[in-house]
């Protein structure tokens, strides 16, 4: 007796691409999360400054002729 080879029908393809783009995004999101907080460790806030304050300024890059 020969055996014909099973055929997903549309239904069963269907929830399982539905499935893996549902775990893809959610791998993304875990991902994403994850990349923030590695940048976060090593960024921090900028200072605000007001206007008459004084700061030191490093002139390593500031040319004079």
């Amino acid at each position: 007796m020969e055996r014909k080879p099973e055929i997903p029908s549309l239904e069963d393809l269907l929830k399982k691409m539905e499935t893996t783009r549902e775990e893809a995004k959610t791998a993304m999101e875990r991902t994403k999360k994850t990349m923030k907080r590695q940048y976060d460790k090593r960024t921090r806030q900028s200072q605000s400054l007001k206007t008459g304050e004084q700061v030191w300024l490093e002139a390593r890059n500031i040319q004079t002729n």
